[in-house]
Formats: C-alpha cells, structure tokens, sequence
C-alpha cells in the first residue's frame, strides 16, 4: 500500500488525500478513510437522512455531497463545526470508535451522518461486486455517481447488501454516507473484482420441525447436538433426515413436520407458530428442509446464510457449513460453495437459538427451482419426471 495525493481543480481547490489499494477478492476495505462527520436535526438521522444533503446543511451550502463525490476533499479543511480526518475503520466497522478516538467528537452519538472516502486502484476497466453493511442508512457514490442507497434502520451486519459495479482502470474515488439514528453507528465495504451474481432468497416449499434444548443450551452450545434425536429418543435423527428427507404430518416428539414457506425477513418465530411450538422462543432449534432441483449437475455454487443465533448445513447428507456463534441475524454472513448435482438435492438447515431474536436467511447465486419431496423420493431427477409443489425463488433486494 502507499498514500497517493491526489489535486483536483475547483473554484474552491479541493484536494483527496486517501490511501490506494489492489484488494483481494475477500479484503475488507479498512482504510485509512478520510472521514467527516455532520449533525442531523434529533429524531431526523438514519433512514430519514438519507436523502439530506448534510454536508451542504453544516457548511450553509459551501460543500455539497456531489462536489465531494466528484471531486475528493482535502485532510484538515473544514465542514461547518469538524474537519476531514483520516483514520482507519476498525475490523468491526465502528464508525463510533473512529470518531472518539480521532478527537471529533466523544461519546455515543446519535442523530449523525458520516462521510467517508477512499481511494480503490484497479489494475484495469472491469465489473465487479461491492458488499455493504450499516447501522444505519447507507448511500454510495463511486466516481462520482450514486451506485447504490438503502434507506433503513438497521442493526449492523458484515454484509448486508451487494451490487454491481463499473471500476475504470486506475484510480475509482468512493464516497460512503453512513446516518445513524441511535445506538450503534458503523459501516463495512468490501470489493469482489469478479462480475455481481444476483443472490436468491430461497423462501418457498420448506418442511419444518421444532426441537427444544436444555435451558442455557441453545445456539452455539447446541450446534453439535442432534435435537432431532433427543426429542425422539433416537428415534429419528440429523443424520438420516439430512439424507433422506422427512414427511408432512410426520412427528417428532411433540410437533410434526410442518410445510410453511420462510418468511422474506427470515423470522422463525412465524414458523415455529405455525408448528404450534409454545413461547418462549429461546433455548429451541428449528430444522429446515427443501429440495433444489438443478437441470444439470454445477460445481461451485455459492450458498448464502444470515443466522441468528448458531447455523449447520447439509446438502445430499453431507455437512458442508457450521458456524456455531450466538449473534443477530443478518443478511448475509455466511458464505461457501457446494456441488450440486443433476436433479433433485436435498438441503437441510439447522437453526439453534438460545435467546431474543431468532431467524434464518437462505440464498444461492443460481437460478433454479425448488420442491417438497416426501422422504425417501430424492433420487428422482428432473429431467421427464414430474415433481410436486414447484417453487421459484425470489430475488434478493
């Protein structure tokens, strides 16, 4: 890495002072960024800012988002009461700690939008992928232009949102805004130099079971423990409803196998309801299943996961992803390839919740469709078969 100055002419002669990068395709860009902060009205930050030009509000319109956009700022000149700062953003995307630990401000803040930019270097012209996580609002501007805005109160995740983007060869100036309305304040960017692959949600022709823990024992702890097993008394478990699949109406302890389709923003609460599982909704796991049915065999396929709490996959019986954490939920966190092959592929989640919120995103980077199949009828391909309750899946925002 090396610092690069670069001047730029304006009747006000603004200059960008940031660092250049050739990221690889997973880095996080930490920086440093060059930073400033603007005040909203109270009750007027995150989601309602997103659209509020804060840099021409703070400096009675001497400095415009579209100017700096364009045309980068200068380390140490001022915007209303604070001045461009360079800093980096800590792994953990707290914008927070950057502000307090350059002397902008102290404390938590709320009702504030920052504004950061960086300096991207490519080797060449190409299309690419960006990934986005905020608490709050976000808004994006690359060389210039708006690429990407999501106007919402959120808690933040590492990437919650990705698209597509044009870098030019050599020098791509990204502005990020980030309007916090309360609590937490942070961002994460990240580049993929590869082309943008939309993301499926995987939301219809789901079977699901509920399955309680021990108190205390829910989400991580639980990750490795077949619950499937212990309600049944070994009875049914993991390892053969990941192979062969299960039955609507089929029981499992106290509840059965239940057809639902997830919900869009991944609650397994309605699911559980639907079962007829008793709240509280804490130290319990849910297991779903579908089938993805792909018209030839692919090899390298992305699946996608957003967990809250502790996750585990199987696909055709196979464990191809575990990561048995307690956190908020997201979309998405997890990401790992799979093989699929030609007809029918059995997919089996496993999500494990020890307290607050529980949910679960799906995805996948392909287009296909998806199944209910009872258990026993995964061998059955595709193609000049006739398959039940077909699904298509809906595209990711």
């Amino acid at each position: 890495m090396f610092r690069k100055l670069c001047i730029i002419g304006l009747a006000c002669v603004m200059s960008l002072s940031v660092m250049t990068l050739t990221a690889d395709a997973q880095d996080q860009i930490l920086g440093p960024w060059l930073w400033m902060i603007a005040k909203t009205e109270a009750g007027q930050g995150g989601a309602n800012s997103t659209d509020i030009d804060s840099l021409a509000v703070a400096s009675d319109d001497k400095v415009t988002e579209e100017m700096v956009a364009k045309n980068g700022a200068k380390e140490g000149d001022e915007v209303g009461d604070y001045e461009w700062t360079l800093a980096e953003l800590p792994a953990n995307g707290d914008i927070n700690a950057v502000v307090n630990q350059t002397g902008m401000e102290e404390g938590a803040l709320d009702d504030v939008t920052s504004y950061a930019l960086y300096t991207y270097k490519s080797d060449k012209a190409l299309k690419a992928t960006m990934k986005t996580g905020s608490d709050d609002s976000i808004k994006v501007w690359l060389n210039g232009k708006v690429v990407f805005k999501n106007a919402v109160n959120r808690g933040r995740g590492m990437y919650q949102d990705e698209f597509a983007i044009d870098l030019k060869q050599g020098d791509n100036l990204i502005m990020v805004k980030v309007s916090e309305r309360g609590g937490g304040w942070g961002m994460h960017v990240g580049i993929s130099e590869t082309p943008h692959v939309p993301i499926e949600d995987i939301l219809t022709d789901w079977l699901w079971m509920v399955a309680r823990t021990e108190a205390g024992q829910g989400g991580a702890a639980s990750t490795d423990i077949d619950s499937l097993a212990v309600a049944s008394k070994n009875k049914v478990k993991e390892e053969r409803v990941a192979k062969n699949g299960a039955t609507e109406g089929a029981e499992v302890g106290d509840y059965e196998w239940t057809l639902a389709d997830l919900p869009q923003d991944g609650n397994l609460d309605v699911i559980a309801n639907e079962i007829g599982a008793d709240q509280p909704f804490d130290d319990i796991t849910a297991y779903g299943l579908v089938t993805l049915v792909a018209d030839e065999a692919m090899k390298g396929v992305s699946l996608l996961i957003g967990s809250d709490d502790s996750i585990k996959v199987w696909l055709n019986g196979e464990v191809v992803h575990t990561n048995a954490v307690n956190r908020g939920r997201s979309r998405w966190q997890d990401e790992f390839e799979v093989d699929l092959k030609r007809g029918n592929n059995l997919l089996m989640v496993k999500c494990s919740e020890r307290g607050g919120g529980w949910g679960v995103h799906v995805g996948i980077r392909e287009s296909i469709e998806t199944a209910y199949l009872p258990a026993g009828q995964q061998s059955v391909e595709a193609a000049g078969k006739l398959i039940t309750a077909w699904g298509k899946l809906k595209s990711a925002k």
